[in-house]
């Protein structure tokens, strides 16, 4: 038995059928999205299923056989790592001075997360927010820059 959450991946199993299971049609919807790649989450969202009705589903398929595990661990997944953190906020602070620490605070705010849960794989969306606050131009520019080059360093190592 697996433990189903948001970051598993499946792919379709080859020694079973569809065809040999009576599947309902939300079934139907999610074995059209498995691929191999996509993450419980990522199906979820696409097919507007909450996170309980995904893990129901999936649950359902795995234990019927047509689902096989592929992962539980895409890459990005892991925590950011605090040194990043100090390196967007050293950055940002360049930039808007000593409001920063708040700004990023704000916008790790609205997207729901605390900076220790905050995962790797959500660094350019937390980049996009925080230079939406940065007014000038120029500045969003050499911001989203500097940014560039720091997603680069991250995904490096």
């Amino acid at each position: 038995m697996i433990e189903v959450n948001e970051n598993v991946v499946f792919c379709l199993a080859q020694d079973k059928s569809p065809a040999e299971v009576t599947l309902r049609s939300t079934d139907w919807a999610v074995i059209t999205q498995i691929d191999g790649h996509k993450t419980v989450a990522e199906i979820a969202s696409i097919l507007a299923l909450t996170m309980e009705e995904a893990v129901v589903h999936f649950t359902w398929l795995f234990d019927k056989g047509l689902l096989k595990y592929v992962s539980s661990d895409m890459g990005g997944e892991k925590p950011l790592s605090p040194v990043v953190f100090e390196k967007l906020e050293k950055e940002l602070m360049q930039i808007l001075g000593p409001v920063a620490p708040f700004v990023i605070d704000d916008v790790l705010w609205n997207m729901e997360v605390k900076r220790s849960e905050f995962k790797t794989n959500k660094l350019a969306e937390l980049i996009e927010s925080i230079s939406d606050e940065i007014e000038d131009e120029n500045k969003k520019l050499i911001f989203q820059q500097k940014m560039l080059l720091l997603m680069q360093e991250t995904n490096s190592q």
